[in-house]
């Protein structure tokens, strides 16, 4: 159940499933008191690896949190590191050559400029710049991160992609696999990636994910027919 809280609001949760923190939530590592900060709607999903809690609240600016899943661009390259941009106008990140499965000063990643990576925020400080990385850090597996060949990129905003990302009852990308298969990467700084056997079918996707922000579940069904519709007779004349 949907519950408005503002920063600082004692939540409930059951102490018994594990709890993975989603945006606008924060753990303090004193008390271990898991708490809000942002004001919004607060959302629980429940799903094998336990419950994830977020704040649903509107914003146009992300800001890395330890834990996001984010979709980045490769922006320069340094002597142990890559900066990587993961919102425009804003500061970039740094990805370590390390930070990727079996990586070592001999086996580094050959990645340049303008490639995406699919990472997860593994450090934000406040006052020092942020760091991803492209690896499971618990058991050193690529967890479905690290170079997203191919595909399209869809900008949209920081509350759909997490509605995307988090809530189990979006019925979309249900919908978008009824008409094609398709890769996809969601990351909570508003970049979604998504890649199709087909060009006609992955620019199908990206027209219907882009047109169904703002609108209703019950829209979502005509607007992929729609465009799916629109992709195969354009290939057909």
């Amino acid at each position: 159940m949907s519950t408005l809280v503002i920063p600082g609001d004692e939540i409930t949760i059951n102490p018994d499933v594990p709890v993975i923190l989603g945006p606008g939530m924060y753990n303090d590592p004193v008390t271990r008191d898991i708490l809000p900060v942002n004001a919004g709607i607060l959302n629980t999903s429940n799903s094998k690896k336990g419950q994830t809690i977020y704040v649903e609240y509107d914003s146009k600016r992300y800001t890395p949190a330890v834990g996001d899943l984010v979709v980045g661009i490769i922006t320069g390259s340094f002597a142990d590191s890559y900066r990587v941009s993961l919102a425009n106008f804003s500061t970039p990140v740094s990805l370590s050559y390390m930070a990727f499965p079996n990586a070592s000063k001999k086996n580094r990643p050959t990645l340049v400029i303008g490639d995406l990576v699919y990472a997860r925020v593994c450090t934000a400080e406040k006052e020092l710049e942020a760091e991803v990385e492209c690896v499971d850090s618990t058991n050193g597996s690529d967890a479905g991160f690290g170079l997203l060949d191919g595909g399209m990129i869809i900008e949209v905003t920081l509350g759909f992609a997490r509605s995307l990302l988090f809530n189990n009852e979006f019925p979309l990308l249900r919908d978008l696999a009824q008409h094609c298969k398709f890769e996809i990467a969601i990351g909570v700084n508003g970049k979604i990636w998504i890649k199709t056997d087909e060009v006609k079918d992955t620019i199908a996707c990206y027209r219907s994910i882009s047109d169904c922000q703002g609108k209703s579940y019950d829209q979502f069904r005509d607007i992929i027919k729609k465009h799916f519709q629109e992709v195969t007779t354009t290939v057909e004349e």
